[in-house]
């Protein structure tokens, strides 16, 4: 279950660790098998929030996401999850 985080924007380490974490919890309660996702976090273009890119086994998704910086790992872990909980049961309506 390998996921990799690219966040070059991102300075703080400690924040970089914590979204990591976050992210392959999610990753891992929902897909448990061998599966490549690749996130990339960027700085939105517009200046307002930042903008993830999400690419896993037939998916892609780019998101802009709002908020303070500390607040990244939730959100990023919070979108991730409801994304898979989607892909999962695609009858279950996204809530993000």
């Amino acid at each position: 279950m390998p996921v990799s985080i690219c966040c070059p924007q991102l300075g703080d380490a400690g924040l970089r660790t914590q979204l990591t974490t976050a992210v392959q919890a999610v990753v891992k309660r929902w897909r448990p098998a061998f599966e490549n996702w690749k996130l990339s976090l960027f700085k939105s273009q517009s200046g307002i929030g930042w903008d993830l890119a999400i690419s896993g086994p037939r998916f892609r998704k780019i998101l802009t996401l709002t908020g303070p910086v500390e607040d990244l790992p939730g959100l990023v872990s919070a979108y991730i999850d409801a994304i898979l909980a989607q892909i999962a049961d695609p009858r279950r309506p996204m809530k993000c």
